[in-house]
Parts: C-alpha cells; structure tokens; sequence
C-alpha cells in the first residue's frame, strides 16, 4: 500500500497549546535556568566540534583540553561542552533522542546578521520556518546534532493569547521563508514587527525537515 505523505500541520493536538503558570507561581521549586548543554563525541572532533560552535555562537573557550572543552557566550561559565569518549560512536539518523537544541536572539535584525555572518563561512540553514511563536533556522553541527537558532515574533507576555488563536492552532507547524528576503526588506526600512508576522501559507511536508 502506499504511504501518503501528510504536512506535519495536519496532525490533531490532543489538546489547544497553551502557556502554564511558572512552577515558582504554582508554588513548586524548580530550577532557576537551564545552565548547559554536553554533547559527547570521538576524542578526534572535540576540537573541531568545539570551533563550529565557538563560530556559530560567537563563543570563546572557558576549559579547553584534547579531550573537554567547555565553551560560553555570556556570563555563564559554560553554555555547551563537548566531551571526547573513546569508542563512541558516530551518529545514527532516526534514533531515539535530542532532536535539536534552540538558542534566541534579541531580534530579527541579530538572527539575520548571523545568518549572514554563518554563510560567508559556508554554514547554511537546512530549513527556515516562522514558528508563529518565532522566526527560526535550523543547521547541523559537525556530527549532524541539529541546532536551532531563532528570535521570538511576539513578547513573551503575549504567548498564551497567541497560542489561542486561530492562527496558530490551524497551523502549529509554520510556514517556510527565504531569509535573503527578509534581510532585503529590513534594510529597505520594513518594520521588524511587519517581517516577523508569520506569512499566509501551509506547513511545508514531511519530506522538507532536515532528517536526523
């Protein structure tokens, strides 16, 4: 039989998206941040590993050894780790796991000076999607852990009233844009708040997300 291929935006929440009250509001002792991630890998691409990030981040090195390095791009005293195991092994496409790591800038006018600034140094998005919530790309780093990098296209006070709206829960997917396109029509004068409104269109198929 064959299989007919759906948009992801056709899939049915169980229920409509909405935003809790924060675990510290519900009286609930949580954690204060997510502090870092640690990715493992062969003891030969830690360098190398670490470098891509310490490009795509503008990060510098805090611990920096053959076999750890830990590397930050604020005041925390690392925001990713690449740790060196020997005998690990190499990534495996469809397996269970993390799927991707996000990272948000403070606007459009910084994701797209990134954008820019990533393909002069031939790291290219594999997909650029506007959530709704926000305006995203997502690249691979050396050993296909995909990350994204995104800012957000309403305040974080406003998320719950959109997560309401028709917009968003007749497509919780996004629709694809054409960075290039963006970047022209912020320099032309166009409103950052007019580019991050999620344009008219379908979720793009199955078949158009990058696979790891």
């Amino acid at each position: 039989m064959d299989t007919i291929e759906k948009p992801l935006g056709s899939m049915t929440a169980n229920r409509p998206a909405r935003l809790p009250e924060t675990a510290t509001a519900r009286g609930k002792v949580a954690p204060a941040k997510l502090a870092h991630i640690v990715l493992r890998t062969s003891m030969e691409r830690v360098k190398p590993l670490a470098d891509w990030y310490c490009k795509v981040l503008e990060a510098e090195a805090t611990i920096d050894t053959d076999q750890f390095v830990a590397v930050t791009y604020d005041q925390e005293h690392h925001r990713i780790a690449i740790l060196g195991i020997p005998g690990s092994q190499p990534h495996v496409d469809g397996l269970w796991g993390l799927h991707h790591i996000a990272f948000t800038y403070a606007g459009l006018g910084d994701l797209l000076k990134t954008w820019r600034r990533l393909k002069g140094m031939g790291i290219e998005p594999g997909l650029c999607i506007n959530h709704g919530p926000t305006t995203s790309m997502y690249f691979f780093d050396p050993d296909k852990n995909q990350i994204e990098l995104q800012c957000d296209n309403v305040p974080e006070s406003q998320f719950a009233t959109y997560f309401e709206t028709d917009e968003f829960t007749s497509n919780p997917i996004g629709v694809k844009f054409d960075p290039a396109d963006l970047e022209r029509r912020l320099a032309a004068g166009e409103p950052e708040t007019k580019l991050l409104k999620r344009p008219a269109g379908a979720p793009p198929p199955i078949s158009e997300f990058p696979v790891n």
